[in-house]
């Protein structure tokens, strides 16, 4: 061999070696890479004869696997197969070859001429390279909480715009909740429980190949090579004050080890619609409102700023008599015919479809990606991943309701010599959000498709003008957006300094930009909410009408004098019209660096000892800027050039930076027993200089006992076996970074100086406690692994106790005239306890045909171990406080419904009437209604004496404490009343189940995820009976089901109005009326099918695949046919962090979307 042929191998080698070492890594194991790593000198200098080596692997039904890995033993020589499962390889003569593939047994063969290599299925992938902090671990071996998602399962052939709506019931213990159909909006990601600490954000850090990204919106699905979520101390504490409840690690995509340009395509066209029917009450409404009316004792007529009597009423059924189906949704509204003016009162007779008009069935989305992978020149590999995503909205009149999002990856990876290889990385990331801009978030068109009775017109015009409603007010809109985008640079090398020592280097830069416009229009339409203007002809004659709403002479029979709305112009939640502009941008510098030294000692490598050490540095700086300006000239295209009014400028700017050194070893014996312990010395900016630094260890312990001697005998039956310990404590800094300095608030009086501006007024000081410092949370896990009948069915179960100490909370109560509340300090602390399970299996049968599945199922308790009252003593405390010392988190205290009163429960007199009593309550004289119960209870803390009395129909509350009423006692745990813990707002067991199947390149799937229970006590009128039933919409759930004398049996009580209010007389915050918001979904079926690898050959194509797929196509509930999402929170929305938007009600958000969609997968 010539010295310039040696020189050639050599750089092959190295070439291939850091290949093997950088990205096989993540696909093949740690101890495979370590093995590698120890004999890179050898395998570099070697001088035997080399000889080139070509083939193909398969997987058991004989389709190419394309990614395997291939690597000669004892080198970190490798390559990847291409998408045909071919591969090419220089290796020593006589060498062998480890082949492994994630989901396939790993299998060693010799190298010969013309391989073919045929990898079984391993339904537990014991083998499978997991990554963990700052490296990778071979999953049979993980000590800590660690979950592996299945990518391809989870997340291929789904019409879904994020990775976290793919995790939703995929992995135990990770709780997802999609509050909205918005769309652009995160969703809610919790691990293990739903609150860790009362201050702080609670939510997992998400990990974009170890690199902190600010939401899971910008990756791209189809870019992800693998997730792992780390989910107790021992296996996040490594991140550091970020990770304190959770880690999502997100790996994303490599190039291939082949000489070759691979390119895959995907595309997905969908379609989306409400995923639950949206049913209000028509004709039924309007009779609840006359009966709320009647059972009240109030005067005639019923309604609002719609009038019902007895007779429109009877005129409405008529109406639907003759028009039903006839006059369509979108027809013109018509005086005579459709509504009524009396002089005083306006009558409506035609009910509107308020969803119809406002709701667009089957918007179309759609999803494109295309990815470029290979090697070039042999000293370096690639990937390139494009994305595109247009997801249209639910808003059928918008301008524009979308959320688009573009994405753009690069890696490169080149191995310089054995000692030196280089990455480097980058990532980009463009989503913007289109919606018609109203002004405000605390009352937006959706809240009013709800807010009116079906009286009040929508989706219509009168006599060619627009009126008053939100469907035309969300058309009549600007268009408003909301912007984000974020790119990233990555540089990193790693240097092999001995065959057993490397050290590895990263520094990440990204930059972060939010921009929202916004502008409030001024609106013009026909006003109906009061009294309508007599309808003069443009000669200035009046108009009159008949009862068909034709136009008559004024002496014809029937005549009678028109009305119409009056056109206005109006403002809808605002008083101006205005402009507004609002930047953030943030900058952050990320710094990783950490070495890892590992051996293997003793006969057959028993002893394996790994050390690692390293630090990480985050340094943030950030700054916002807001402008406004009023009185828009032109109202179509706001500029801030054409706006004439006041201007208001913001602004604000700061930093925050962490520090971490940190330390891990791990020790194994014999393949059976494994020990880690972990460190981490974290500094934070967000706390003072004295308190600044804290240590955070963590420990973790497994035990393989099927690898031990006396459980041969039952290997047959259980394959493998590992229980596993751990404990750990991460510090928590997901706090404002002000807390430890005194500050004044700042705002604008509306006094006037003597120059006639307004004058800035400051508030009190701040207090602060010197010595605030990190939250600290700790978690203690034990947990098993388990597999059976050769690996083909796995459990794992996990039990787990999460404790946040020196919770950060308010002080002890401090007197008013101080004019300041109490400093925040680490007072506080609370505790989740919970479990998760998770099943998988997987068989294939001799004629082809594969089935799998998995299921989950947890769930987690959070107690309040130390709140604010702490100091209170137990009897003292309030009920009305969620995080009163003692208190299981999410606890709804409330009365126990017995049933409905029923005529028989009250004594009659001889006219008829329900008889009157006057008893004793709290000191006071009540008049009520007699009851005939021997030991009769009294609801009269409800009643009023008078017209607000008891009677057949309403609710009955049980006498938890038996003193012959129903009370609300003093409302502290000394004195509850009749109030009892009768739900619980948390999500338990959350629950997750797939089954699949494949066979001769079709393939199936169905998916389910739910929730098994979760309560909460609504607000607003699609959650609370007879909230407003005055004027308000009614869900036909309650109108079709309440109770009169012809309708005992009725499921809600007797219709009554409460004004607006969430609860009242007998609609008091009770057991029945908790709305059960436990269900089951179907949440994806999917059927593909794969073209034969024989048929595509001649095409030049090497995959294709094309499947249709259905997602969240069919719920199951509780809640008896409301218009309710059963993820519903009260109150959210991706615009406004209040807890607030449309007023806090209940499901008044944009509805719920289910999809179908097919797509199309190509590789060449």
């Amino acid at each position: 061999m010539t010295k310039d042929h040696r020189r050639h191998e050599t750089r092959r080698t190295c070439f291939l070696s850091a290949l093997a070492a950088l990205t096989i890594l993540p696909l093949s194991g740690a101890d495979c890479f370590a093995s590698a790593v120890t004999s890179i000198s050898a395998s570099t200098s070697a001088q035997s004869r080399k000889v080139e080596i070509s083939g193909k692997v398969f997987d058991s039904k004989g389709e190419p696997l394309a990614g395997a890995s291939i690597v000669e033993k004892g080198s970190m020589n490798g390559v990847f197969t291409d998408s045909n499962g071919q591969f090419s390889i220089t290796v020593n003569d006589g060498a062998i070859l480890e082949v492994s593939s994630i989901g396939f047994i790993s299998k060693e063969v010799k190298a010969t001429a013309n391989l073919k290599v045929t990898l079984e299925e391993d339904s537990e992938l014991l083998s499978e390279v997991v990554v963990v902090g700052y490296g990778s671990q071979k999953r049979a071996s993980l000590t800590g909480s660690v979950a592996v998602v299945d990518v391809q399962k989870t997340l291929d052939s789904r019409p879904i715009a994020d990775v976290g709506r793919g995790l939703q019931g995929s992995v135990p213990g990770v709780n997802i909740r999609i509050p909205t159909g918005e769309v652009g909006s995160d969703p809610i990601i919790n691990i293990r429980g739903q609150i860790g600490s009362i201050s702080g954000n609670n939510s997992p850090l998400i990990l974009l190949d170890n690199v902190e990204i600010p939401s899971i919106q910008m990756v791209n699905p189809d870019d992800i090579q693998s997730i792992s979520v780390l989910k107790d101390a021992a296996a996040a504490s490594i991140y550091g004050a970020k990770a304190a409840f959770g880690v999502i690690l997100i790996t994303s995509k490599t190039g291939v080890g082949k000489e070759k340009l691979e390119v895959t395509y995907s595309d997905n066209f969908s379609w989306q619609n409400r995923a639950k029917p949206i049913e209000f009450g028509g004709l039924e409404a309007l009779k609840y409102t006359l009966d709320a009316h009647t059972n009240m004792g109030a005067a005639m007529p019923a309604g609002g700023f719609w009038r019902i009597s007895p007779e429109s009423y009877e005129k409405a059924v008529e109406w639907q008599k003759l028009y039903g189906g006839k006059v369509k949704n979108g027809d013109p509204v018509v005086y005579g015919r459709d509504w009524y003016y009396d002089g005083v009162n306006k009558y409506g007779y035609r009910v509107y479809d308020g969803a119809d008009a406002m709701i667009r069935d089957w918007a179309p989305s759609q999803t494109h990606n295309l990815s470029v992978s290979g090697t070039s020149g042999k000293t370096s590999y690639y990937n390139i991943g494009l994305g595109y995503l247009k997801q249209s909205g639910m808003s059928r009149t918008a301008k524009h309701d979308d959320f688009t999002r573009y994405n753009s990856s690069i890696s490169l990876t080149s191995n310089i010599n054995k000692y030196l290889s280089l990455r480097a990385s980058s990532i980009f990331s463009d989503r913007n959000k289109r919606y018609p801009g109203m002004g405000t978030t605390t009352a937006d068109p959706w809240l009013y498709l709800y807010r009116w009775s079906p009286l009040f017109p929508i989706g219509v015009k009168e006599n060619g003008n627009n009126l008053r409603e939100a469907s035309y007010e969300i058309g009549a809109a600007n268009t408003n957006n909301l912007r984000n985008k974020y790119i990233n640079v990555n540089l990193g090398a790693t240097v092999n300094i001995t065959k057993h020592w490397d050290v590895k280097f990263d520094y990440t830069y990204d930059h972060r930009t939010q921009e929202e416009n916004t502008s409030t229009p001024e609106f013009e339409g026909g006003q109906m909410w009061y009294a309508p203007t007599e309808w003069f002809a443009e000669d200035g004659s009046r108009i009159y009408v008949n009862g068909l709403g034709e136009v008559v002479d004024a002496a014809a029979d029937g005549a009678m004098p028109g009305y119409c709305f009056p056109v206005q112009k109006y403002f809808s939640n605002a008083t101006a019209t205005d402009i507004k502009r609002y930047r953030y941008a943030s900058s952050t510098n990320t710094v990783n660096a950490y070495t890892t030294y590992h051996r293997q000692f003793g006969a057959g490598g028993q002893h394996d000892f790994k050390v690692m050490a390293g630090l990480n540095r985050v340094a943030t700086k950030w700054e916002s800027v807001s402008a406004r300006r009023t009185d828009l000239m032109n109202l179509s295209n706001p500029q801030f050039k054409t706006a004439t009014g006041d201007q208001f400028v913001d602004g604000n700017t700061n930093w925050d930076a962490q520090l971490g050194f940190f330390g891990r070893i791990n020790y194994a014996f014999g393949n059976r027993y494994f020990i880690e312990a972990n460190i981490r010395r974290d500094g934070s900016s967000k706390f003072p200089t004295h308190l600044r630094w804290q240590t955070f260890p963590s420990f973790s312990g497994g035990w393989i006992f099927t690898n031990e001697k006396f459980m041969k005998r039952i290997e047959p039956v259980l394959s493998f076996g590992k229980i596993r310990a751990s404990w750990g404590s991460i510090g928590d800094q997901s706090v404002a970074n002000t807390l430890y300095v005194s500050t004044l608030s700042q705002s604008q009086s509306n006094w006037l100086d003597g120059s006639g501006n307004k004058i800035t007024q400051y508030g009190t000081p701040t207090l602060v406690d010197y010595d605030i410092t990190w939250q600290r949370i700790e978690t203690l896990d034990f947990g098993a692994d388990l597999r059976f009948w050769k690996n083909q069915i796995g459990i794992t179960f996990d039990w787990f106790q999460r404790d946040t100490k020196d919770m950060i909370i308010p002080g002890e109560s401090l007197p008013a005239t101080l004019g300041t509340t109490a400093p925040r300090g680490n007072y506080g602390s609370l505790r989740t306890r919970g479990w998760e399970i998770a099943l998988d299996w997987g068989f294939r049968f001799s004629n082809g045909l594969g089935i799998n599945g998995m299921a989950t199922l947890s769930d987690a308790v959070t107690d309040i171990t130390k709140g604010a009252d702490w100091a209170t003593p137990w009897e003292n405390r309030l009920l009305s406080n969620a995080y009163s010392t003692g208190r299981r988190y999410g606890d709804i205290y409330g009365y126990v419904t017995d049933r409905l009163f029923q005529k028989d429960d009250f004594v009659y007199g001889a006219d008829g009437q329900i008889e009157k009593i006057t008893v004793i309550y709290n000191g006071t004289a009540r008049t009520t209604h007699r009851q005939t119960a021997k030991y009769p209870v009294y609801q009269v803390q409800f009643e009023n004496s008078d017209k607000l009395i008891f009677a057949p129909g309403d609710v009955k509350f049980v006498d938890v404490d038996g003193d012959g009423y129903i009370t609300p006692g003093e409302g502290t745990n000394g004195n509850p009343g009749d109030r009892v813990v009768i739900g619980n707002t948390t999500p338990r067991y959350e629950y997750g189940f797939r089954l699949g199947a494949d066979w001769k390149g079709v393939d199936f799937s169905i998916f389910f995820q739910g929730i098994g229970q979760r309560k909460i006590w609504g607000k607003g009128q699609l959650a609370i009976p007879g909230y407003h039933a005055k004027d308000g919409g009614l869900p036909k759930t309650f109108t079709k089901d309440y109770w009169t004398e012809d309708n005992t049996d009725a499921f809600y009580p007797r219709a009554w109005n409460l004004g607006g209010a969430d609860s009242g007389f007998g609609m008091q915050v009770q057991s029945k009326y908790l709305l059960n918001m436990a269900y089951l979904r179907i949440k994806n079926i999917t059927l593909g099918y794969s073209v034969p690898a024989k048929v595509l050959s001649k095409a030049k194509i090497s995959k294709a695949r094309v499947y249709v797929s259905l997602e969240n196509f069919f719920t199951f509930d509780h809640l008896r046919g409301l218009p309710i999402d059963p993820e519903a929170i009260s109150g959210y929305s991706m615009f406004t962090d209040s807890n607030n938007y449309n007023l806090g009600r209940t499901g008044t958000g944009t509805p719920v979307f289910k999809s179908v969609s097919f797509g199309v997968q190509l590789s060449f």
